[in-house]
């Protein structure tokens, strides 16, 4: 899995002028066929520090110790990393009008274009190549994520995100129905929500919370706007069965949310604190679940599936490592992304911290959270029998179109607009507000 503090993270939109500003104007940038061209300090083992910049792909300082810092420090005594995270007066929009580019980047497959944006990509191929690392240890969909149309490859995939179908034991057994299992269609979960939603004792109880309509479009690989064509992409057959079967959770009798299209961790918060929720379909939110105090009685089955897509939990979301296009020591980074992606720190990273490994072994998968105390006797196997479907293409413009959908979909919920109006008018919306800014 990752961490708790690995949450889905949207397209990062950074501006092109502020990449010509930034590091365009930067002299020691990377070419394509850099190992031709290797310095001095590239070549030996002289000491080096690394810059490492958290660009959406949250980490916590643990887990970087462990599956970063450490392990290349005792292959590579000579390499020595540094983290920089965002923050208030810290972004990599200060760093680049400071010409202070990181060496390497931390970032979701989702943040790739904005960093294309600002130029600081480039093809890692040749270095690939030259250090005999076999990128066929990886599951194809997560190394096309970080491809470009070209077949340039921009990084290496170090984690994967997963959904999951969380439920309250306590629940099923007060109302006397038995635990949800693996391999569900929509069409069983939404009866077996009907079955448990009920009030009791002057609570109500939900039998199921689908995190929000944005989560249930995963397996369909849907975005608000088409990333090939910079235009709006709702008004179409998968985002009207998406926004339908959303209504028909939430208007099963007794079963609405609190709020309307909440964020994925909101609803893991209801799903702790009120304890009033018998399932919850979302994204990694194990760490979150299993870490808090006095948490529920909880336990995993495999995420519900749509009858034209058996057995497909969401769509490609990896967290990856990108060597900067500025960097001084593409060779040094280039042995950290070999340590980082290698079978041990891999086993580790599966073992300690459930992270969701993309490569094709199925040692990381077995011994998938061995090593996490709150994941013992828990049903972790159910979140291997799914598989992703491929990343889509983002736009930069895929936040705001967000933000227009995921209102779209609120209305249409509280009965406020009719589906079709809904999603053209969302389309509407979302075009007039991509021409503004362009």
């Amino acid at each position: 899995m990752m961490t708790k503090r690995l949450t889905l993270t949207g397209t990062i939109v950074i501006s092109i002028a502020l990449a010509a500003s930034g590091c365009g104007s930067q002299t020691n940038s990377v070419s394509s066929n850099a190992p031709e061209t290797k310095t001095k300090a590239n070549e030996s083992n002289t000491p080096v520090t690394l810059k490492v910049f958290q660009n959406g792909a949250e980490i916590s300082d643990d887990d970087f110790k462990l599956l970063f810092s450490d392990p290349v420090k005792k292959k590579y005594p000579h390499i020595t990393l540094e983290i920089t995270r965002p923050g208030k007066d810290v972004t990599l929009n200060s760093l680049l009008a400071a010409r202070e580019v990181p060496d390497l980047l931390l970032t979701p497959n989702s943040g790739i274009l904005g960093l294309k944006q600002l130029d600081l990509l480039t093809d890692i191929t040749p270095y690939v190549k030259s250090s005999g690392l076999n990128l066929s240890r990886f599951q194809s969909v997560a190394i096309d994520a970080v491809k470009s149309e070209k077949g340039e490859l921009y990084g290496l995939p170090y984690a994967m995100q997963f959904n999951a179908l969380y439920y309250n034991k306590d629940l099923f057994d007060k109302f006397g129905k038995s635990y949800p299992k693996d391999g569900m269609t929509w069409e069983e979960a939404v009866e077996l929500a009907r079955q448990l939603t009920q009030q009791d004792g002057g609570v109500q109880y939900r039998g199921l919370d689908p995190a929000s309509s944005y989560v249930m479009s995963f397996p369909y690989s849907l975005t608000y706007v088409d990333g090939g064509t910079d235009k709006a992409g709702m008004n179409n057959d998968k985002w009207k069965q998406v926004f339908e079967l959303t209504k028909t959770i939430l208007t099963i009798p007794g079963n609405v949310q609190p709020s309307l299209e909440p964020s994925a961790a909101a609803s893991g918060n209801l799903f702790i604190k009120e304890k009033n929720v018998a399932m919850l379909a979302s994204t990694n939110l194990i760490a979150q679940i299993g870490s808090a105090a006095n948490t529920v009685n909880w336990d995993i089955a495999q995420y519900p599936s749509y009858k034209d897509k058996p057995n497909i939990s969401g769509k490609l979301d990896s967290h990856n490592i990108i060597v900067s296009k500025t960097t001084s020591h593409p060779e040094a980074a280039m042995k950290v992304m070999e340590v980082v992606t290698s079978d041990e720190v891999q086993l580790t990273s599966a073992r300690k911290t459930a992270r969701m490994s993309p490569l094709t072994s199925d040692e990381p998968k077995k011994q998938f959270g061995v090593e996490v105390p709150y994941l013992k006797g828990k049903n972790v196997q159910s979140l291997f029998k799914s598989s992703v479907s491929p990343s889509p293409v983002y736009s930069v413009y895929e936040s705001d179109g967000k933000k227009i959908g995921q209102q779209a979909f609120r209305d249409y919920a509280a009965d406020k607009i009719d589906l079709n109006t809904a999603l053209r008018q969302a389309d509407e919306e979302i075009n007039r507000v991509i021409s503004t800014k362009k």
